[in-house]
């Protein structure tokens, strides 16, 4: 939990909505070295591909909760390199850890020195030195070997100790977790007019699990929560006209799910099919009816957000052959079909998680649309845990509708190449692909995004044009907050996978909270 376990390195939050806005910090996947600042690590160096050398922060002390077994064990004493060491080694060889489950290859090249108390340097097999910016530098939270030493691992929330900006003092399972300030952090504000002031502003932290949207919204018009994310059209629009005065981001998300397809095999092993198929779909009548008209295509392997613009190539920028794809021609369809040895079309099906809402509407639209070109879709709604299980393991026989992993530095985008947990869900081996792929992971682990940016846009038309996959427009999401919710701006995660870090930056007006009624 990045509240309480701080990563080598963070989101630049100078870079975000609060500063310069080069990052908008929206999803949680920004990869790019360019993106990040130091937090553990106080700086660092690339000397080459696959060796990186992080200079330790000096004044960071672990959280003294006197209320906590385990925080009073660690004592609230200073971090140094030996915790780091500690850490990464434990992360590179604890047998269940993400790290070797995700990327076992890398941790196995591994090898992790401290060349003195205040200096970490990390090799590994330069080919794999991608994972460095997935799973190194912010995917790692830093803790304090006596906790291990004493508790065995930190399972149990009450042995949460670190050096974050809050600390867990409640959790209860399903329902809401608890922390406080941390008195003792480190940070202060980077940009602003609160430039240099001590971090976090807030006393403490509440976060409610809510998993109904009606209860959510709920809460959110009588002021018992301070900010919802992620709402859609519809509950977007209720909540906007029921609550006037509240801030909102409509923004598009990195990632929406997508059709994906057995390629690998007959009939989507053929790009007549494959077009067919995406011609057939009104993607702008979806687009207006099911979404508001708040949407953008093409959204795979990236959408538009700001964080990927400059590797995103519009569809309006797209060779004609692509745009064709999206322009609702049945009668195209068929030919391409026919031309394939399909004249009467074929029968197949899609896996799909049965708690997935979005999916329950928009699913019987494609069916509906390739009815009209002979192409007979059964809809076969499993279990979350099942459609989960068949997401990591890419265990289906003709369709599935999933989650692309996160966009990440764009070559991660292109999820047709390897086999990882989630990607490649269209079993796509494809010598060109590969080959931008490597060229992208090259310039990447020498920090040159403007290689990274331009070998993904030019290879966009040829990707587009493959459909790998069957694209599903991007629909935006919308963040609701209250005015008294200072210095916030719609943020989700400065950084990869560091959701609610944001907090320890925004403040609360009380006085216009109850100048409000509230």
């Amino acid at each position: 939990m990045v509240l309480t376990n701080e990563d080598l390195l963070t989101g630049d939050w100078a870079k975000g909505p609060a500063g310069s806005g080069q990052y908008s910090w929206v999803g949680n996947a920004t990869y790019s070295f360019s993106s990040m600042t130091g937090s553990v690590a106080q700086s660092w160096d690339i000397p080459a591909p696959g060796h990186m050398v992080f200079h330790i922060r000096q004044g960071i002390h672990f959280g003294l909760n006197q209320n906590s077994d385990a925080s009073r064990l660690v004592g609230g004493r200073e971090l140094t390199g030996d915790d780091v060491l500690y850490t990464l080694n434990r992360l590179a060889t604890l047998p269940g850890s993400y790290w070797i489950g995700s990327a076992g290859a890398w941790t196995k090249s591994l090898k992790i020195t401290e060349p003195d108390k205040w200096t970490i340097d990390v090799t590994c097999d330069p080919a794999q030195a991608y994972n460095y910016n997935t799973y190194l530098v912010q995917w790692g939270g830093m803790i304090a070997h006596e906790v291990i030493d004493k508790y065995g691992d930190m399972k149990d929330w009450h042995n949460s100790v670190g050096t974050g900006p809050f600390m867990l003092t409640d959790f209860v399972d399903s329902s809401s977790a608890t922390f406080v300030k941390n008195a003792n952090y480190w940070r202060t504000d980077p940009v602003g007019p609160g430039k240099g002031n001590k971090l976090p502003y807030v006393d403490g932290i509440n976060m409610l699990i809510i998993s109904d949207t009606s209860t959510v919204l709920a809460a959110m018009r009588t002021a018992k929560i301070d900010l919802v994310g992620g709402l859609t059209y519809d509950d977007a629009n209720s909540l906007r006209g029921s609550t006037p005065g509240l801030q909102e981001l409509s923004f598009v998300p990195q990632n929406p799910s997508e059709i994906w397809m057995h390629t690998d095999k007959a009939p989507y092993s053929d790009v007549r099919i494959r077009q067919a198929l995406m011609m057939a779909i009104d993607f702008n009548s979806i687009a207006k009816d099911l979404m508001g008209g708040q949407a953008s295509e093409p959204s795979c392997p990236l959408t538009p957000m700001p964080d990927f613009i400059n590797a995103y190539l519009p569809l309006n920028q797209a060779p004609a052959e692509v745009q064709a794809l999206y322009s609702n021609n049945p009668t195209q369809a068929k030919k391409l079909l026919s031309d394939a040895g399909y004249p009467n079309g074929f029968k197949t099906s899609i896996i799909y998680s049965s708690i997935d809402a979005f999916a329950g509407d928009y699913l019987p639209i494609i069916k509906q649309a390739w009815s009209q070109i002979g192409v007979d879709l059964t809809l076969n709604p499993v279990d979350f845990g099942v459609s989960q299980s068949r997401w990591a393991g890419r265990s289906y026989d003709e369709m599935f509708w999933g989650l692309m992993p996160s966009a990440g530095t764009y070559w991660r985008a292109l999820t047709m190449v390897g086999a990882g947990p989630g990607q490649n869900l269209s079993f796509v081996n494809d010598a060109t692909v590969t080959a931008a792929r490597d060229k992208m992971i090259a310039a990447e682990i020498i920090g040159d995004d403007a290689t990274v940016d331009n070998t993904h846009k030019s290879l966009m038309p040829y990707v587009l044009q493959q459909a790998w996959w069957i694209q599903t427009p991007a629909q935006n999401l919308h963040t609701f907050w209250w005015p008294w919710l200072k210095g916030y701006h719609g943020e989700d995660s400065p950084g990869v996978i560091n959701s609610w870090a944001w907090t320890m930056y925004p403040w609360i007006d009380q006085s216009l909270k109850v100048q409000m009624g509230h």
